[in-house]
């Protein structure tokens, strides 16, 4: 029987868990990145390390790579709790850098399942995620964590985005990774007080991609003023329920899938590498 969560009021006892995930996507590890453990990744908390060590090496299943880490946690459930989300994280780092979907499975039932699915594909075509993108990856996620993590909601959107099935919910998902990255990282120095104050998403978008892009590089969804005000009442009706859903709708959100996608990527690659030089 798993060990019982601690009571409250009672003072909890921490224990190092190891975990160890399939994750499923077309991405591979390259071959210098197989059983090299990083342990830049840690989450302090009380001196506490909660989340470190991490090796990232190939499976032996075709379209999936396992990661292994270490979790801090009071019990076993603490701890897939916790793990499950450190990995998510992580997962949507290595989706933002390599515009790859990647999932995971827990518990392992469903992720044995999929090794299945994945085994009788007739061919992959995946991509190598190198040891400087990992290095990045690994080395800070804690720091955008706690420095940025909006920046890390926008790459979770995106994620979803890249993963879902539904093309309405991808259509929500790639927009919120613009909107989000926009009313954080547009540079409001030069507006009025009461431009701040309002700070329209449509004006926050056009500033970070003045900002962001030459004008000949904005991504081509986001050039247009009249597109992307209907994107935005789009994403404001679907997110409010103010119409119903319609095949006229569904083909419209469809319809700009691959440039909001195209777009999304862009504007997480510019942020990375513009606005967290830092990191």
């Amino acid at each position: 029987m798993p060990a019982p969560e601690p009571s409250p009021g009672i003072q909890a006892e921490f224990h190092l868990f190891t975990m160890i995930v399939d994750v499923f996507g077309p991405v591979r590890p390259h071959q210098e990145l197989n059983r090299q453990t990083q342990r830049a990744l840690k989450g302090h908390s009380g001196g506490r390390d909660f989340f470190t060590d991490i090796t990232l090496e190939d499976a032996r299943s075709s379209a999936s790579m396992r990661v292994k880490y270490i979790v801090t946690a009071t019990s076993p459930a603490g701890a897939e709790r916790a793990g499950a989300v450190y990995l998510s994280q992580l997962c949507d780092l290595i989706s933002a850098v390599t515009r790859s979907p990647v999932w995971f499975y827990m518990p392992d039932e469903d992720s044995r399942e999929e090794r299945i699915r994945m085994h009788h594909r007739a061919s992959s075509v995946d991509r190598i995620l190198t040891e400087t993108e990992w290095l990045w990856i690994t080395g800070n996620l804690v720091f955008l964590r706690r420095e940025h993590p909006r920046f890390l909601a926008a790459a979770s959107w995106y994620r979803k985005g890249l993963i879902g099935s539904d093309s309405i919910d991808d259509f929500c998902c790639y927009w919120r990774v613009i909107e989000r990255l926009a009313y954080s990282y547009a540079d409001r120095s030069n507006w009025t007080e009461d431009e701040k104050t309002k700070s329209p998403v449509k004006k926050c978008v056009e500033q970070l991609c003045a900002d962001l892009f030459d004008a000949k590089a904005v991504p081509e969804v986001l050039g247009d003023r009249g597109t992307v005000s209907r994107i935005i009442k789009l994403r404001n009706d679907l997110s409010h329920g103010n119409d119903p859903i319609t095949l006229e709708l569904i083909d419209e959100t469809t319809a700009y899938l691959k440039k909001l996608e195209h777009a999304a990527f862009n504007v997480l690659q510019a942020v990375r590498n513009t606005r967290l030089a830092s990191a």
